[in-house]
């Protein structure tokens, strides 16, 4: 699975038992937002950090990494 794209990377969280992703900047390691498995969509959804801009080619990135996990 595909978790490191051009500007931002998806790390897994150490805890197995938290099944979250870390979605970070490459260039800084800020955190942008965490992936996490909402049950009420059954699907896997990602929540922003406040104040973060995207522009299309991280929203795409973004997208395609959620659609690996909701495969």
């Amino acid at each position: 699975m595909k978790a490191s794209y051009r500007y931002i990377k998806f790390i897994e969280d150490s805890d197995p038992e938290a099944k979250r992703w870390f979605c970070e900047n490459k260039r800084h390691g800020d955190q942008l937002g965490e992936v996490t498995y909402y049950s009420e969509w059954r699907q896997w959804v990602i929540a922003f950090q406040p104040g973060c801009v995207f522009n299309n080619t991280c929203l795409n990135d973004i997208s395609h990494f959620l659609g690996q996990l909701n495969q």
